[in-house]
Parts: structure tokens; C-alpha cells; sequence
């Protein structure tokens, strides 16, 4: 498996999440979990900036099937660790492009940095599960440490700041 098909596989996913984010609340991932491909594991403040700015009629209609199908040829010899960060990555990139697509530039930063800090955490946990250096391992965990506290400071920012901005 090279580099190039998991990178191709990952920007088709994440296009393809993007696009049928409205249309399929989840399917089942090629990767053996269910792939959330709704906005539902954003804070409600992105939701609602995100229903607000009109962009969700944009995301409805395309048909993920297709792309699931190949991604999960593409996986059926990948080493468990690297189903794993495909999995983290795939998982990410549906809310993530969502969380952009808020008509204030604020809110849809903090909204896609978000779940781009929850797919960090994500892949830490891989590490932590299936890797073999103590260094590596004890990165993950200060990663999932410091991505969390900024999650839980993105979070109340958009609770002081979204509303304010005309996002509710």
C-alpha cells in the first residue's frame, strides 16, 4: 500500500463525507466501525452556525458507496495500526468540513479545529494501542492531554463568542 493510495483515499473520503454529511446520519466503515458522517459530533453552536449559513443544501446528494467500496479493497491488507489512523482520519474530515463551512470565519475556524483536534486524539490512541516506542507513546499521550484542554477551551470560546457573532 503506498503513501500516494492512502493520501488519494483520504482525500476522496473526505470530499465524499463532506458531501453526504445531510443525506446519511452514519453507514458501516470499511475499517469495521460505524463512520459518523453527520455534523452530530460538533458543539451544537457549529451546527446551528453551520444550518444558519445555508451550506447544508450544498452538502446533500452525492452517494459515498462507491468510495467505501474502494477504500475497503484498499484496507483489506493494511496492519491493524494503520486501519486505525485511517479510521481516526476518515472519521475526522466528515465534521471538519463541515465546521468550515459556517458563514463566520471565527466560528468555522473553531468548528474545524475542533474535530481536527478529536482526529489528533484519534490517532494518538492508535499509537498508544499498537505501538512499540515508549517516546512515541508518551507523545501520544501529551497530545491527547493538550488537544483535549484546546477542545475544551474551543468549546467554551463558541459558547461565549457564537452567539454574540449572530450564529444562533
Amino acid at each position: 500500500m503506498t503513501f500516494r493510495m492512502i493520501a488519494l483515499a483520504t482525500a476522496v473520503a473526505s470530499v465524499s463525507a463532506w458531501g453526504a454529511l445531510a443525506q446519511q446520519p452514519q453507514m458501516q466503515h470499511p475499517l469495521g466501525s460505524q463512520m459518523t458522517l453527520s455534523a452530530d459530533s460538533l458543539p451544537e453552536e457549529c451546527r446551528a452556525a453551520v444550518q444558519a449559513s445555508g451550506q447544508m443544501e450544498i452538502m446533500q446528494g452525492m452517494n459515498m458507496s462507491g468510495m467505501m467500496q474502494n477504500m475497503q479493497g484498499m484496507t483489506a491488507n493494511m496492519p491493524e495500526a494503520q486501519k486505525g489512523y485511517m479510521q481516526a482520519m476518515v472519521k475526522m474530515h466528515g465534521p471538519m468540513m463541515t465546521g468550515i463551512m459556517a458563514k463566520d470565519a471565527d466560528v468555522a475556524f473553531i468548528c474545524g479545529m475542533i474535530a481536527h483536534h478529536q482526529g489528533a486524539i484519534d490517532m494518538a490512541n492508535v499509537v498508544i494501542k499498537s505501538g512499540d516506542n515508549a517516546e512515541a507513546k508518551k507523545m501520544a499521550e501529551k497530545t491527547i492531554k493538550e488537544q483535549g484542554q484546546e477542545i475544551a477551551e474551543m468549546k467554551e470560546w463558541l459558547r461565549k463568542n457564537a452567539r454574540k457573532e449572530g450564529n444562533r
